[in-house]
């Protein structure tokens, strides 16, 4: 029987680990309430599913300290910023670069604990 545990982590990863946790849980109501209260409901539904994928593999293999899953996570900012540079409303696309931007810092401050191993 195999039985998995999370390793220690100092209070930067921690930290880094619940900013990314934090931005992706928000991210994910935000488009899933999206889908019902504007008109197209496929495209945040999308996004939606994005984002609760970025949360799931935060929440167990990012946690967990497995490296791919560092890399995996990336796809969250940087999903979050393409969408901002088609945008045509600069409200929307600075809302979309500060969450991405806080994704990256986020990234940024688990990065030793992944490479160190």
């Amino acid at each position: 029987m195999s039985v998995s545990t999370i390793p220690v982590q100092n209070s930067r990863f921690k930290f880094g680990w619940i900013i990314l946790l934090i931005s992706a849980t928000l991210m994910t109501l935000n488009h899933f309430s999206l889908i019902f209260i504007l008109d197209e409901p496929t495209l945040f539904a999308g996004f939606a599913v994005f984002n609760l994928y970025a949360l799931i593999v935060i929440l167990i293999p990012f946690r967990r300290g497995e490296k791919w899953a560092w890399g995996a996570t990336w796809l969250l900012p940087i999903g979050l910023a393409l969408p901002a540079l088609i945008s045509n409303d600069p409200g929307i696309a600075i809302f979309y670069y500060a969450v991405a931007a806080v994704c990256g810092l986020g990234l940024l401050l688990t990065m030793r604990d992944f490479s160190s191993k």
